[in-house]
């Protein structure tokens, strides 16, 4: 049996735990991170969460972009329910708001009475001004018309709506586009027809063509 530095023997198990303890000391010595090794690790990190924080907030916008969308396309559909029974035309008017710093468009309904198109004055809320596609551009094609441009909207001028719904059940045919601002790619688009029937198409394309 060994002697210890003391005079006293050293027990088998004393050995083993001795032992055992240099052999940890020396791992944890040969596994070490290094300081280049702990940046790269966090330089990885950072990159994956800022990844993932980017698909995230893209996915809100375009489910943000999709509501939209159906929302305006049910209070087309609703306007054009109010014309026939109120017996008056009802329409859309959409216009550029540039008292803002970024591209945003608003939807103003009107009803056409004797003296010409005004705010309507029943269901205030439901045809309430419209604010539309913050970051987007919104291009609007009519059948049978030419480019329609989008102006400023001032309610001094008295301007008619482009989209009407006739109060004989008929729509003005034709589209709304929401483009990137910074690509002009079609991110939506919402078609009606002559009997105001809608149709969305998540970037332009029929959800139904293989």
């Amino acid at each position: 049996m060994p002697m210890l530095a003391t005079g006293t023997r050293r027990t088998p198990d004393q050995s083993s735990i001795i032992i055992g303890r240099h052999r940890t000391s020396q791992f944890w010595r040969a596994r070490g991170f290094s300081l280049i090794e702990l940046l790269v690790a966090v330089f990885i990190i950072v990159l994956l969460t800022g990844v993932v924080s980017l698909n995230v907030g893209r996915g809100g916008a375009e489910l943000a972009l999709e509501s939209e969308v159906r929302h305006v396309s049910s209070l087309l559909a609703f306007a054009s329910a109010e014309a026939g029974m109120s017996g008056a035309d009802h329409g859309l008017l959409l216009g550029r708001d540039d008292a803002m710093s970024v591209e945003i468009y608003q939807g103003i309904w009107l009803r056409r009475y004797d003296q010409g198109w005004a705010s309507p004055r029943t269901s205030t809320e439901v045809f309430a001004p419209l604010p539309l596609a913050e970051g987007y551009e919104l291009q609007l094609t009519l059948e049978g018309q030419p480019d329609v441009e989008l102006q400023p909207y001032d309610p001094e001028l008295n301007m008619p709506p482009q989209i009407i719904a006739w109060a004989g059940g008929e729509m003005t045919p034709g589209a709304l586009e929401w483009r990137d601002i910074r690509t002009g790619d079609v991110v939506y688009r919402l078609e009606w027809d002559l009997l105001g029937r809608m149709t969305t198409l998540p970037r332009g394309v029929s959800e139904d063509l293989d």
